[in-house]
């Protein structure tokens, strides 16, 4: 028989959700009441975790525009939290990279909702290879999807976007993989297209090499995506109001 949850004092119960959103009766987890504050973003934005030793869930705070949104697109143990420097000056892009970039949570529209990203393999590099993360409300890309059913299709990535700066000064973009239809005008006709978001990083070499999709070589050819890459790497952080990095200390939730 699989095990009962049952609640425990000064811990809150939480169910386990399948891909397809189901909630899982059978699959369980606790998750203690005590937080800390790990990250600000100013005076009137931070992150908070939920849970003790540095593992639990994230809640992002906009006491301002009171947004309280608890993260539970993943659960953070002290070896996910990043180590490098993270930045985070956009005011709708919010973005919560892992320390091994596996993957990492965000949000276009201000904290209130928070998608997770999955990073490609290819892209992917140890987080002692990154100099700093920084996440940046921009202006959208637009570039041609070449796809096997739909050629010469334009798609518009978001310009709500997060960029890993390698410590080699590479960097890895953080793109697009989910996508919305729209009805696009072309001539006399009318196209079924795809509006992109940010989900997935990729960096330049690595996808070229590995990679048999022909919209990240389009993309990463057409001159926007070059100027973006190269303004990047020419960002300064600072003047910054927020943390330069995470911060968790064992021991220190109340």
């Amino acid at each position: 028989m699989p095990p009962k949850p049952i609640p425990k004092k000064g811990y809150e119960l939480l169910h386990s959700v399948a891909r397809n959103g189901d909630v899982l009766d059978d699959s369980f987890y606790y998750v203690s009441n005590k937080r800390q504050v790990i990250y600000r973003f100013d005076a009137e934005r931070y992150l908070e975790l939920q849970g003790e030793n540095c593992s639990g869930l994230i809640w992002y705070h906009d006491d301002k525009n009171n947004i309280h949104t608890r993260i539970t697109k993943r659960f953070y143990t002290a070896y996910h939290l990043p180590k490098f420097k993270y930045y985070n000056p956009g005011k709708q892009y919010i973005a919560i990279p892992t320390d091994d970039l596996s993957d990492f949570v965000f949000s276009i529209d201000g904290g209130r909702h928070f998608l997770k990203a999955r990073v490609s393999p290819m892209a992917a590099v140890p987080g002692n290879e990154v100099d700093y993360f920084i996440g940046v409300d921009d202006s959208p890309i637009e570039a041609i999807y070449d796809s096997p059913r739909k050629n010469n299709v334009p798609i518009s990535i978001s310009g709500n976007t997060g960029y890993f700066i390698l410590k080699n000064s590479d960097v890895i973009f953080g793109a697009s993989y989910g996508y919305d239809d729209i009805d696009y005008n072309k001539g006399n006709s009318w196209l079924n297209t795809q509006t992109f978001y940010p989900l997935a990083a990729f960096t330049d070499e690595r996808v070229r090499d590995g990679s048999k999709f022909g919209t990240y070589i389009k993309l990463m050819d057409s001159q926007a995506y070059q100027a973006r890459v190269n303004s990047i790497k020419n960002v300064k952080p600072q003047p910054y109001q927020g943390w330069d990095r995470i911060r968790c200390e064992i021991g220190a939730e109340k």
